[in-house]
């Protein structure tokens, strides 16, 4: 479709609940939205089976070196354990450093702590 301002829709037959028919031309405008900026970072580290917080000191740097990111400077944080979506009343996170309020992950098992930051 072209980037148009106006798109024409056109027919020769409306049946409505009273059974007429006419013939309606309209013109709808078309807002098109500009596409957001957005980054995706990932801190992975996989878990001890024992300790309830991870720091930038237990990143995977071959899978990144940023660390944990500051909760007030990104738009979405979401923490998978073992690819899993975690709700987030069991973890706390704040610059450099994930706790988990309640049980450990088990031991090997895939941390992933997912920084979304969308700009305008």
């Amino acid at each position: 479709m072209k980037n148009r301002k106006t798109h024409v829709i056109s027919t020769t037959k409306v049946h409505d609940w009273v059974n007429t028919t006419s013939h309606i031309k309209m013109n709808i405008k078309l807002n098109f939205r500009k596409v957001s900026k957005a980054d995706n970072y990932i801190y992975f580290t996989l878990s001890d089976g024992v300790k309830s917080v991870y720091t930038n000191v237990d990143e995977l740097k071959e899978y990144g070196d940023r660390g944990i990111l500051d909760p007030e400077t990104v738009t979405y944080i979401n923490l998978y354990v073992n690819g899993i979506l975690q709700p987030q009343n069991i973890y706390e996170v704040k610059k450099g450093f994930l706790k988990f309020l309640f049980d450990v992950p088990l031991k090997n098992v895939p941390i992933s702590l997912q920084f979304i930051t969308i700009y305008q």
